[in-house]
C-alpha cells in the first residue's frame, strides 16, 4: 500500500503548480490583516470599541473559572 501522506512532489512540480510560492490561504489571511491595519489606521476609535468588545465578550465566555 502506497502512503500517500509521505509522497511528497519535486521542487519543480510545486513551483510550477503555484509560482508564487505562496498559498492561497496565506493571501486571504495577509489581505484581511493589511485590511485591518487600514481600518485600524482610517476609524481608531470605532476600530478600539470594536477589539474592546470582541475581547470582552471572548474574556466573559472564556473564563477559565
Amino acid at each position: 500500500m502506497v502512503d500517500t501522506a509521505r509522497i511528497r512532489f519535486p521542487d519543480d512540480m510545486t513551483r510550477a503548480a503555484d509560482p508564487d510560492g505562496v498559498s492561497e490561504l496565506d493571501r486571504y489571511a495577509t489581505q484581511a490583516v493589511e485590511r485591518l491595519k487600514q481600518y485600524a489606521r482610517d476609524e481608531p476609535v470605532s476600530f478600539a470599541l470594536w477589539a474592546f468588545g470582541v475581547g470582552f465578550v471572548l474574556g466573559w465566555k472564556l473564563k477559565p473559572w
